[in-house]
């Protein structure tokens, strides 16, 4: 872990594609001995029995005619003098001994430089290999053993031709590995600096969305992961864009909205104070109805940002929504009435509809919503609320007469502050904050609203609870 806690990626990559070359040249040398030692080995080692069998036979007759095994040793004892003579650069001085008995028995130099002779207590007479390390055969005369023939074991001739050409294919597979990995290992540098090209680019964009750059955005290709982690840090980025340029619109609009009623507040008493207007008790109510409505616009914003925090409490029980709605009509009935409004509600099922929430709460959101009707639709006009249960789902629709709004303004209305109007007049525009409070009190419900067009020529607004 510490000598890999300074690498970068890229170094990562490339020792992980070398590493996993090695490891494959490693596992196939691994199965290239165990191949040879299951193929080559075991078929040398049952052609030996095969062998020793007619090396016993031979070497029985022999003993027959001779009646021990003298003969065989003082034969071996010249042939291993003679090869002592040969390493010594004697062999054209010295010829080559007659040895017709261990010709007769092992004609081939092959089986000559393995053979083994025991006597009948397993005790070596030629070859200093133990009986146990080797490969034995009985030899019987008159159905008594009167000694064994034996073979070394073929993985101790490191002379042997066949092994020696079996080693050298294996240092040619050594040979051409290390120059397949030299080779792999130049394409692998470029391919792991390709592999983490996009990785650093994230890397650098995200310093830079650390430092504020929130215009920052990484150019998306391929369709793999790292394109999809592209496409999440390039939403992450404009939600981090939209939520900077919304705060600062927040501020300002709140500045705005305070700078209005509190300049109203010093005029009225600097005009007292300096005795433009009298104190009375319509000045008196005059300020008192400007610092009611400071105080109504700051609860707004309060509660708003008490939902953003996840602050906001709710007191979530078993209630029943039409009730609710029922006591809002009926509390909002005189002033739509003293408007020149009809205000209606409209629920075709028998069976009220029961869902978890706040009922202090839905009052709130559905007396903003009437209130809202109230403020813009035209007299004489009206507002028709409707209920419904689809799909495990509580539907409540408020649907006004003209005016209407645009498509553009539809998709904005529970913005904060925002109005429909482009002017600042409170007196039709209000405060801009009444359908952004609806919004955080259906979400705290876990429901959706929605503004669409009211088919009698106004504003529709779509609630949904759901009822699980």
């Amino acid at each position: 872990m510490a000598m890999t806690k300074g690498l970068k990626i890229r170094h990562k990559l490339f020792a992980v594609f070398v590493l996993s070359n090695i490891l494959l040249i490693v596992s196939m040398w691994q199965v290239f001995q165990w191949s040879f030692d299951r193929g080559f080995v075991s078929y040398a080692t049952e052609r030996d029995r095969d062998f020793l069998e007619q090396m016993a036979n031979r070497t029985a007759n022999l003993y027959i005619y001779y009646d021990d095994w003298y003969f065989l040793v003082q034969e071996s004892r010249m042939e291993s003098e003679w090869h002592k003579a040969k390493l010594e650069n004697l062999r054209d001085l010295v010829p080559p001994p007659s040895t017709p008995n261990l010709d007769l028995i092992y004609p081939s130099q092959y089986y000559r430089q393995r053979f083994l002779l025991f006597d009948s207590q397993q005790k070596p007479i030629i070859g200093k290999t133990r009986f146990a390390d080797a490969e034995t055969h009985a030899v019987s005369v008159n159905k008594k053993i009167v000694g064994y023939v034996g073979l070394r074991s073929i993985r101790e001739l490191v002379q042997d031709q066949t092994l020696r050409f079996v080693r050298q294919q294996g240092e040619a597979f050594l040979l051409i590995s290390a120059f397949m990995l030299a080779i792999a290992a130049l394409l692998t540098w470029p391919l792991a600096q390709w592999l983490s090209r996009p990785i650093i680019s994230m890397q650098k964009a995200t310093k830079k969305l650390a430092a504020g750059k929130f215009d920052t955005r990484i150019s998306v290709k391929g369709a793999d992961e790292l394109a999809s982690l592209s496409c999440d840090f390039n939403n992450l980025a404009c939600t981090l864009e939209h939520t900077r340029e919304a705060r600062k619109r927040w501020v300002a609009d709140t500045a705005h909205e305070l700078r209005t009623p509190v300049a109203i507040l010093r005029g009225e008493i600097e005009a007292m104070q300096d005795g433009i207007i009298k104190v009375s008790p319509e000045s008196l109510s005059s300020l008192h109805q400007e610092t009611l409505h400071i105080a109504r616009l700051i609860d707004d914003l309060n509660q708003l940002s008490m939902h953003d925090m996840g602050n906001l409490s709710y007191e979530m029980e078993d209630i029943t929504i039409n009730d609710i709605i029922e006591q809002t009509v009926q509390s909002m009935t005189l002033p739509f009435n003293e408007a020149g409004l009809e205000l209606g509600f409209e629920y075709s099922q028998k069976n009220p509809i029961v869902m978890n929430g706040d009922s202090d709460r839905l009052h709130q959101l559905f007396s903003n919503l009437m209130n809202n009707s109230l403020k813009y639709t035209n007299a004489p006009g009206k507002l028709t609320v409707k209920l419904l249960k689809k799909n495990k789902k509580a539907i409540v629709l408020f649907e006004d007469t003209a005016p209407g709004v645009s498509d553009e303004d539809k998709n904005r209305i529970f913005e904060q502050f925002f109005r429909v109007e482009n002017s600042r007049n409170r007196a039709t525009g209000g405060r801009g904050l009444g359908l952004a409070i609806c919004a955080s009190i259906v979400d705290g419900h876990q429901g959706t609203i929605s503004a669409y067009h009211s088919p009698d020529g106004g504003l529709g607004i779509k609630v949904e609870f759901p009822l699980n």
